[in-house]
């Protein structure tokens, strides 16, 4: 049987197509500036929140790794 392999792509090409899918939706929305500043600075924010929440568990999860592996070794 043939399995077919995901390719993962590279956290940089998956930067510039964002960045090329944002510049796309600001194009079309045909928005005048201020509205985006508006709009892109509240979906910030939300990500803002979201990204310190993220870390915080992360930093939770690996003292937990390291406090493990000290009293493991």
């Amino acid at each position: 049987m043939n399995q077919k392999t995901e390719q993962i792509r590279p956290v940089t090409v998956k930067i510039e197509d964002f960045k090329h899918d944002l510049q796309e939706a600001v194009t079309k929305s045909e928005l005048p500036p201020f509205m985006l500043e508006m709009i892109l600075g509240e979906y910030l924010s939300g990500v803002s929140i979201v990204a310190r929440r993220e870390y915080a568990q992360d930093r939770a999860d690996w003292e937990k790794t390291v406090k493990a592996d000290e009293k493991d070794g």
